[in-house]
């Protein structure tokens, strides 16, 4: 407690001669402004950081603020750093969404180049290192302060979203489901009538009732999930490119394009029933579609069992499998198509592996199975089976063509790193080494 109580003591001028105060003060009141366009243009040109900022706004707002930040926190005549402000501070950067990260690199620059101006205007030895100590000091303790109210910001944020999007799921998510599917429904009726009468004023699925509810409603409720950016992607295709399509279509055309527009129409219900399945399956860690665990609970369990692989000496594999060519298939048959050879894949898994063993819906098309007491020669061999099992079965799709899917297959053991996002890693680049071979094969690393 008293080295907590000590480390947020206020710092004081006191710790420098008046003359370097003065010093100090003056450099930094003149370069205020170089500073900040340092500090400014670090954040510009970075990628990650150009998205949260932009000139204008660093013209008009941000700048000014942070040479008056700057100058306020070098004034002798207020040498206690003032807590609000630099919590205010914080909290503006979260709002904002700028990553705290990329604030205290910015912090760093802004050290760096004061540190340079000092070098240049003091000549004494002693009275330089006074004041880079002092400056650093005040520059990190002000950081310290934003970076508290920086992190209890984001999580009130986190909290509250959290809670509306709980409150939400509490909701009947059946009814919000079939109002949407309405909606669209509306919407698409609405838009044939508009092409029967030949009328070009189409209404666009981003302006529909259902449109709002996407860009709104629906990223507060299912934020972070694919089939979220899919259905997004998806509704804006017909904005982009069906909707031109419609104001140039004539008696010949119009038959032709209204099959396309209904195909495209029945995929978007398609994912936005999925949507509401997946959110569903989540909450409980089973995967809608496969009915396999989903990531949700990977870390728990690969956690416990390198901990008990590592306390009993005994072995563990995991195999990473994805399905060759995925996105031909979603592309040809459509993600109907794509969910059965998802589910299928799933069975073939579920019939080939133990009940002791865990098998997770990794992502997309792809999976992770911990083969629990299993050494890497074994997990070999049951990746091998699964892959025989996958290439010799026929997968019929929804317009009853067959087809035939391959798989690869990565293959990673226990070598007694207690990081189990090690041997994902491992297995992964395993995976990877399969699909560059030429997939259709197994790899161990």
């Amino acid at each position: 407690m008293n080295d907590l109580a000590q480390n947020t003591r206020p710092i004081r001028y006191a710790l420098l001669r008046p003359e370097t105060q003065r010093l100090l003060y003056d450099v930094v009141t003149q370069e205020a402004a170089p500073l900040t366009g340092i500090f400014y243009s670090y954040f510009l040109k970075n990628e990650e950081a150009a998205a949260f900022l932009s000139h204008d706004d660093v013209r008009k707002h941000l700048a000014p603020s942070m040479e008056k930040w700057l100058i306020s926190l070098f004034d002798p005549q207020h040498p206690t750093i003032n807590h609000e402000q630099q919590r205010k501070i914080g909290k503006i950067h979260a709002q904002l969404g700028i990553p705290i990260h990329l604030v205290l690199r910015g912090a760093i620059l802004l050290k760096n180049e004061l540190g340079r101006k000092l070098v240049t205007v003091l000549s004494d030895p002693t009275s330089l290192g006074d004041a880079l100590l002092f400056s650093c000091n005040k520059i990190d303790k002000a950081m310290a302060l934003m970076s508290a109210a920086y992190v209890t910001n984001t999580k009130r944020n986190v909290r509250t979203v959290e809670a509306y999007r709980v409150m939400s799921l509490g909701q009947d998510m059946t009814v919000e489901r079939e109002s949407q599917l309405i909606a669209l429904m509306e919407w698409s009726q609405n838009f044939l009538f508009t092409l029967i009468a030949h009328d070009s004023s189409f209404c666009p699925l981003a302006n529909s009732a259902f449109g709002l509810w996407l860009r709104h409603r629906a990223i507060m409720l299912f934020e972070g999930t694919p089939e979220l950016d899919c259905l997004a992607e998806k509704a804006a295709e017909f904005d982009k490119i069906l909707l031109p399509e419609a104001k140039r279509i004539n008696a010949i055309t119009q038959q032709a394009y209204t099959l396309k527009f209904q195909a495209a129409v029945k995929e978007l219900k398609y994912l936005l029933s999925t949507l509401f399945q997946r959110v569903q399956g989540l909450e409980r860690g089973i995967d809608p579609l496969t009915t396999l665990l989903n990531r949700r609970f990977l870390p728990t369990i690969l956690s416990r069992e390198v901990t008990s692989a590592a306390h009993d000496k005994s072995p563990l594999s995991l195999v990473m499998l994805d399905i060759d060519h995925f996105k031909d298939i979603n592309d040809t048959y459509g993600h109907p198509g794509g969910d059965r050879v998802l589910k299928q894949v799933a069975e073939r898994i579920q019939n080939t592996v133990r009940p002791s063993d865990f098998l997770f819906r990794y992502g997309g098309e792809e999976f992770l199975i911990i083969l629990t007491e299993i050494n890497g020669d074994a997990a070999i061999k049951i990746a091998e089976r699964l892959r025989e099992a996958i290439g010799t079965t026929v997968f019929v799709m929804p317009d009853e063509t067959k087809l035939h899917v391959t798989a690869s297959l990565g293959v990673a053991s226990y070598d007694g790193h207690p990081d189990p996002d090690v041997l994902i890693s491992s297995a992964d680049r395993a995976l990877y080494k399969a699909k560059q071979n030429g997939r259709n094969r197994v790899v161990s690393a």
